[in-house]
């Protein structure tokens, strides 16, 4: 294994820990006005569920698998799912269904 090579796999495992789900649910945060816990927690205003959106859809195009977002979010992969398809047509994506 080259130097390189044991770089890029300590990158992927630094990226793929949970605790970076958790900065990026913080950076949403802070940028929507809404507490991470408010994010990760049970309640569905409307402004909220938008912001849990976002933090998984970054959280997915940062790697992160559907079950990692949801066991840090406290949602299953579905529930994950739909929060992307939302963000994808908020986006107005090619693939938004």
């Amino acid at each position: 294994m080259t130097p390189e090579d044991a770089a890029r796999a300590a990158e992927i495992r630094q990226r793929c820990h949970p605790v970076r789900i958790t900065e990026i649910i913080e950076e949403v945060a802070n940028a929507t006005g809404w507490d991470p816990q408010e994010i990760t927690g049970a309640r569905l205003f409307p402004g909220l569920v938008q912001a849990r959106d976002l933090a998984a859809f970054i959280a997915r195009r940062e790697g992160f698998s559907l079950t990692q977002i949801g066991n840090v979010l406290r949602r299953d992969h579905t529930t994950i799912v739909e929060a992307l398809r939302r963000e994808q047509r908020r986006r107005g994506g090619a693939n938004a269904s």
